[in-house]
């Protein structure tokens, strides 16, 4: 994940880093294990999460074609590190977009970004710098 390669210059700024997947709370923990991540990866097996915040799915060109044509190296280097298993799991779905929010402590919703392609992720820089805004 992108944001573990900056994750101390989230907490410099007292930023409580939480990934949302879609699996259970135990496949959560595992998969987290497995990446080795500095923070909570949590399970959303229904994807209410995803809903709530309003997250899309990429139809099958978006999600196997465009990656490739945009960035081969990348999308080849995800493939290869896709987990494959857990794609096959019922509660997974592979069309469906991420997105990134910033909450704040009275659970406001400061910063949203829903993803428009399976491999769109806002840059760490424009995180921190909505972090910084607050």
């Amino acid at each position: 994940m992108q944001v573990q390669r900056d994750l101390e210059e989230f907490e410099q700024r007292d930023a409580k880093v939480v990934a949302i997947g879609m699996g259970t709370g135990a496949e959560a923990a595992a998969m987290a294990e497995r990446l080795e991540l500095g923070f909570p990866l949590l399970g959303d097996p229904g994807h209410e999460a995803y809903d709530a915040f309003g997250l899309g799915r990429d139809g099958w060109y978006g999600l196997l074609v465009r990656p490739f044509l945009a960035h081969p190296l990348r999308a080849t280097r995800d493939i290869a590190d896709a987990d494959l298993k857990a794609s096959a799991s019922p509660r997974s779905d592979v069309q469906r977009l991420g997105g990134v929010a910033i909450v704040d402590r009275d659970g406001a919703l400061r910063y949203l970004r829903r993803a428009e392609r399976s491999d769109d992720q806002p840059p760490n820089a424009e995180l921190l710098a909505a972090l910084d805004r607050l």
